[in-house]
């Protein structure tokens, strides 16, 4: 009776055993953007993140402190603030901090060096080291542009291009992606001289320099331009307007870097995927939630696919003939 007994209540034990396990609550993944939800970039990150954590039973919460639309510095330090609270009340097990905004705001002043939460970037233009990344919890993946293979197709595709000028918005990712464009050309030259790099910081200034490689440079990069302001307002151009105005006044074939030149008619790219980013980062943050290894136990990594975009209605505007084998070649074709 005494051994019945006891089998009994080790069954029960085991039941109940299962019943907390399968009831225990989903990992808690913090996901805070630096810039807005409307931005295809932050988009993409989203999607690729949630595309790495498929299975797995995960509930999010997202911030976004926009630093695009408002760029004040003031405005981003109530923002930051307000985010860590929002952590701080939430208590997520990782914390995936996108894009430098995220990182000089709350990753590094807040998260950086505490056992909990888990810190997970991706998006990072800046050196690791300015945030003091990776650091023991705390690793991600770092952002690349893919300028070389970009104005390598641009020359595949116009032959007789000899120069391009690269420029982009007056904002802390801009000035980090043009200072990379300036030392990946040490590593040897590119398909294109570079006929100027520039930040600007008004849609004026852009205006002005759009208008001034008409006769200086064979062809236009354009990187970032989300938070270009009217002089007249104060205001930030909203960039749809920007590439209207540009493709408008533009007669140069124009080349693009991230996920937004699909949607603003620019010849061509070899462009960042945003969703690679968010993917990268989210099999970290699976490892994290399934191994239960600390995020800086993770290697540091980089993206490296770059989507082929060609745009054929933007090519039949300008009376260019895009090789077939590149077309096919392409990811992204637009007619």
């Amino acid at each position: 009776m005494a051994l019945a007994g006891l089998a009994v209540a080790l069954g029960c034990f085991l039941m109940m055993s299962g019943r907390s396990s399968s009831a225990q609550e989903p990992a808690r993944v913090f996901i805070l953007q630096s810039y807005n939800p409307e931005y295809v970039w932050t988009q993409n990150i989203d999607q690729g993140i949630r595309d790495a954590l498929a299975g797995l039973d995960v509930v999010y919460e997202a911030f976004y402190l926009d630093a695009k639309r408002q760029p004040d510095p003031q405005l981003l330090r109530q923002a930051g603030e307000e985010a860590w609270q929002r952590i701080t009340q939430w208590a997520p097990r990782v914390v995936v901090t996108v894009d430098d905004a995220a990182q000089a705001l709350v990753a590094a002043p807040r998260l950086r060096g505490r056992e909990s939460p888990q810190v997970v970037f991706c998006g990072v233009n800046a050196p690791l080291s300015r945030y003091g990344f990776p650091a023991a919890n705390v690793s991600g993946v770092r952002e690349r542009w893919h300028y070389r293979e970009g104005f390598a197709l641009l020359k595949r595709i116009l032959p007789g291009l000899r120069s391009v000028a690269f420029l982009v918005e007056d904002s802390e990712s801009g000035r980090l992606v043009a200072g990379d464009l300036l030392e990946e050309r040490r590593n040897g030259p590119f398909a294109l001289d570079l006929a100027g790099v520039e930040t600007v910081g008004t849609f004026q200034q852009w205006q002005r320099r759009i208008l001034h490689y008409q006769a200086e440079a064979d062809a236009l990069a354009l990187g970032l331009y989300n938070s270009l302001v009217d002089e007249a307002t104060g205001r930030v151009v909203p960039p749809d307007a920007v590439m209207a105005w540009t493709n408008a006044a533009n007669a140069r074939p124009t080349l693009g870097f991230s996920d937004i030149a699909k949607d603003h008619g620019l010849l061509c790219g070899v462009l960042e995927s945003g969703h690679e980013q968010g993917y990268l980062a989210g099999s970290m943050v699976r490892a994290i939630l399934t191994q239960g290894v600390a995020a800086g136990t993770l290697p540091v990594r980089i993206n490296e696919q770059g989507v082929v975009l060609v745009n054929l209605k933007t090519a039949t505007q300008h009376g260019i003939v895009v090789p077939y084998e590149i077309i096919e070649a392409a990811g992204v074709v637009v007619q």
